[in-house]
């Protein structure tokens, strides 16, 4: 059928294109004979004028001579008044065998005739993944609502398509997509903590008595406290004008993370407008805020102890004697240095923590960077001379290599832990230098970064062994 839809299609195109060729015989005046009659015309109206006494024999005369210079001029530029058109078959005939012939065998070639036709609804479906590969989250959440319909059950589904609603603050969605999902984690303590953010979310930032309910279960419940819990308890106390409570609750968050944690600036800007408010002293809350904080919290900043940071330095010396390994260690002592004026001090710290780490590039970088610092230059990182120099090394320096490039990349992964790959990376490294502590370690900390994306947790789990118990 659709051939013979096809080739109806191809010979109206070809009759339509042969058809000037099919004209019978005619015949026609063509532009110079419409010229010459107007000339006619002229010369009659000179006539005219000429027995009217309009003008004299001289002015006649001449007007005579001017037409006819003009119509023999005219008849010079132009062919005949007539011009002949017949019908031309073999042209059209083959005019028409062409495009039958062109048009059918392109198809034949580039068609796809016996693919049936797309319902509609398939169409949309079709568009909607074009969209959703090419990063359209709207239709990427249509997608994910129409796969809730018909595999209700499936609790990935169900988190993605929270996870997605979070993602444009939807939060009202959110909150339903994360209730389904968490009815099929069993109440996975994770699940729930983001249900009940994305409750506290869709009611303008306030914790409901519900979500404060479910917070207070996910404490109860989790073998390591939530954060995102304990954050939101607190919260939910500054809301109910326990101050003292909301203070002491955020402080304890605060010491039991580590500064790069991806929640510590909300707890610290808390934590400092809470103080402001309650005229209290930050250093009570946060014994490392910043000056910044501390002005910004109502308070003074006072000079530092340089007897502490004194005798700080000493232990530091101590204690990198007995492990130069101690890259951190270098570098707290450089900065304590740096602070109570001891530049060429700290500045010689620093080379000599470099001397023990010359074949690992990551924390060299950590190194030049401080080094940058303190002489108020920018950041610079390994020049190709660092990178060549890695090419031709002992065993032993390979070892320090490999240790630079795992202590680099922990450091970077405190900075950004939001980084599956890198934490498989990482617990895979130590496993197979045989540090299983530091594995386990780092998986406890990736364990706590992703207690809300249990899927991104398992994945580490399949990975790297760590976890399964």
């Amino acid at each position: 059928m659709i051939w013979a839809v096809l080739s109806l299609i191809a010979l109206l195109a070809a009759l339509w294109l042969a058809l000037p060729f099919l004209r019978k015989r005619q015949m026609e005046t063509l532009e110079s004979d419409s010229i010459l009659s107007v000339y006619r015309d002229q010369a009659e109206e000179v006539e005219r004028d000429l027995e009217s006494g309009m003008i004299t024999e001289a002015e006649f005369d001449a007007a005579q001579a001017e037409i006819e210079a003009r119509t023999l001029k005219a008849a010079r530029r132009m062919d005949s008044g007539l011009s002949v058109s017949g019908q031309m078959p073999v042209m059209a005939g083959s005019i028409i065998a062409f495009t039958l012939a062109a048009g059918l065998a392109a198809y034949s070639q580039l068609g796809r005739p016996q693919i049936p036709d797309m319902a509609l609804a398939d169409r949309k479906e079709e568009v909607l993944i074009r969209r959703a590969e090419g990063g359209d989250i709207k239709s990427r959440i249509t997608l994910l609502e129409e796969a809730t319909e018909e595999t209700p059950d499936d609790f990935d589904t169900w988190w993605m398509l929270a996870r997605s609603y979070a993602s444009i603050e939807e939060h009202a969605g959110a909150a339903e997509a994360y209730k389904h999902a968490a009815r099929l984690s069993n109440d996975n303590p994770g699940v729930l903590s983001a249900y009940a953010e994305a409750l506290t979310q869709a009611n303008g930032n306030k914790v409901p008595p519900a979500a404060r309910i479910v917070f207070e279960q996910v404490l109860r419940e989790s073998e390591v406290p939530d954060p995102r819990a304990r954050y939101y308890v607190a919260l939910a106390k500054a809301q109910a004008q326990d101050f003292d409570g909301a203070l002491h609750d955020w402080a304890m968050l605060a010491a039991d993370s580590k500064p790069s944690d991806p929640w510590m600036g909300m707890v610290r800007r808390d934590i400092v407008n809470m103080v402001k408010f309650t005229e209290g002293d930050v250093l009570n809350y946060l014994p490392n805020a910043s000056d910044e904080e501390i002005i910004a919290s109502g308070g003074e900043v006072k000079p530092p102890d340089t007897g502490a940071m004194a005798a700080r330095i000493v232990d530091l010396q101590i204690a990198l004697d007995a492990d130069p390994k101690n890259w951190e260690g270098w570098m707290e002592m450089a900065e304590l240095q740096a602070v109570l004026g001891m530049t060429d001090a700290a500045r010689a710290t620093i080379e000599t923590g470099k001397s023990h780490f010359e074949a690992a590039p990551f924390v060299l970088q950590q190194f030049d960077t401080a080094l940058a610092i303190l002489d108020g230059e920018e950041r610079r990182g390994p020049d190709a001379e660092d990178i060549a120099s890695a090419q031709e090394m002992t065993a032993e320096e390979q070892a320090d290599m490999v240790d630079g490039m795992v202590a680099g990349l922990a450091l970077r992964l405190e900075e950004d832990p939001d980084d599956v790959a890198g934490w498989v990376m990482l617990i895979r490294s130590y496993d197979v230098m045989g540090r299983a502590d530091r594995a386990e370690a780092a998986y406890d900390t990736a364990a706590n970064f992703f207690a809300d994306r249990p899927e991104d947790l398992r994945a580490i789990r399949l990975e790297t062994g760590y976890g399964a118990n």
